[in-house]
This record gives C-alpha cells, structure tokens and sequence, in this order.
C-alpha cells in the first residue's frame, strides 16, 4: 500500500480508510520498524461496531478506546497510525494476504487463532447480559434464564459461551435458550429493546454503554472472562509492539487509557503468543 496514509488505495471493497494523525514527533525514533505494508506506517483493521470501544462517530470518524490504544502504540515507535474499517469476518484473511499490519478490534485470544497468527493478550474482557429496564426477570446466575431468547452477534465468543450454556441447560434436563444471532452488536440490543429478544450476552463495556443510553440495564456481568488481544503476521513486529504494550502497562499508560472504559489490562507481563512463540500462552 503506497501513497499517504489520508489518501491511502484500500484493495477490497467495503473499507473505509481513516488516518489518524499525531503532531511531530518529540524525539527521532533510534530503531527502524521492520515489517510493515507501508513504510512508515503503521496499519490496523478494526471492526468498528463496538462503541465505546471502537466505532464510527457521527462525522464518519473511527474512534473508541482500542483506535487510542492503537495511535499511542504508533506514536511510541514514530509510526503514523492508519485505522481501517472492515467486517469482522475480513480480518483474518485480509492480515494474511498482507492488506493489514494489525487487527485491532478486541479479538478474543483463543489456542486456536494463536496457530494463526501471532497474538499480543493485552486487556481482559468479560460477558454481560443484559435486559430491558422494565423486565420482571431478575436473575441471580445465568441458569435463571432458561427458556428466554438471548440475542447475540453472529460468530463471536458471546455466541460461543451462549451454545455452550445453552447446551449444559439442555444436557441437564432444562428448557435451552433460543439463540437469535444478529450482524453485530448494535443490531442485537435494537432487538432487545424492540423486544424481540429477551435478553442480549455482550462484552460488559459494550453492555455499559448501552446502559447509559437508556432502557436496558446489565443484570449479570463479569462472565467468562478471556483474554482479548492484538493480532499481527509478522513475528518481529509483533515483539515489537508487545514491548510497547508492557511499556505502557509498566508506565500506568495502559491502565489509565483503559479505565474511562471500565476495561482492565492483561495481568502480568505482556508477550506474544503465537506461531513463533507456540509455548507462552495465557
């Protein structure tokens, strides 16, 4: 990819390409960065439909904590952050076939996807659920709501631990959920508050958020528990940017970027996990 990051060529359909500019630069950086689709820049795919984590501002601007996360690891190395929107379901190929350097969009790390790529686990994300303000349902534990609708976005960890709760319900001789999957979040807590599900499962940010714009609350959260994590092809700048990262959780960066969020970093040492690292998993 050539050309200057506001004017960037996307190949593929359906991204929209947003630079995210810093002033100069207060020292030159002593290292070159090695490893990049555009020298000098530091390219990122996110999905960004997850506000306040990421997502598009009114003025079509891509914003959210991850998008500051990933202009402040680009700052650090005097690289020029680039962010790219994209589905959820591009991200994986599209950093294999190089049209990425990183998927920053709170990618849960599993063994799996660390078989992939290399992965930097780096905060902790955990799964709410949710239900509209006026509900006559209160739920001690998950359990309390077999039988209801639970909406969720199509493919993500949410689904995952709703089919497996789903299923321990069913194995133990209870009513089941009844999964309604949607294209993502958003679209998901519409569905609840047109009541056309029951309740939503959503990382516990996201569910927050929606808190604050009224008509549904949070009735149980902090489930499930997962590590998410930055996702990179190349090894070296993958170790590269995990240094960053525990700089920045040595310096308190990481903890105060996150903590307007209600999100909490990785706990211990930040390293990369992944192909060229198949033993340090989380």
């Amino acid at each position: 990819m050539g050309g200057s990051p506001v004017s960037c060529l996307i190949r593929g359909a359906g991204l929209l390409c947003a630079a995210l500019a810093f002033g100069a630069q207060a020292a030159p950086c002593p290292e070159a960065v090695s490893g990049l689709i555009s020298s000098g820049h530091l390219v990122m795919a996110t999905n960004p439909t997850l506000p306040p984590l990421q997502y598009v501002t009114v003025d079509g601007q891509i914003a959210g904590m991850r998008i500051e996360l990933g202009s402040e690891i680009a700052r650090r190395l005097c690289l020029t952050p680039v962010t790219l929107s994209t589905s959820f379901a591009q991200l994986t190929l599209g950093l294999l076939e190089k049209r990425w350097d990183v998927i920053n969009t709170g990618m849960f790390y599993t063994a799996q996807r660390a078989r992939l790529m290399e992965m930097i686990p780096y905060e902790i994300q955990a799964i709410s659920v949710s239900l509209n303000d006026d509900s006559a349902l209160h739920p001690a534990r998950l359990e309390d709501l077999s039988g209801s609708s639970i909406g969720v976005e199509m493919g993500g960890i949410e689904e995952h631990h709703a089919r497996e709760a789903d299923k321990a319900l069913r194995d133990a001789g209870r009513p089941g959920f009844d999964i309604k999957t949607f294209q993502n979040v958003g679209i998901a807590f519409a569905a609840l508050r047109a009541r056309q599900v029951t309740a939503v499962f959503s990382i516990d940010a996201v569910a927050r958020r929606n808190a604050l714009q009224g008509g549904v609350r949070p009735v149980l959260k902090g489930l499930y528990p997962t590590p998410v994590a930055l996702a990179l092809r190349d090894p070296a700048l993958a170790q590269r940017l995990a240094d960053v990262l525990e700089n920045m959780r040595e310096d308190g960066t990481l903890e105060r970027l996150m903590a307007p969020y209600g999100v909490s970093p990785f706990p211990g040492r930040i390293t990369v996990s992944g192909p060229s690292h198949p033993s340090d998993t989380p």
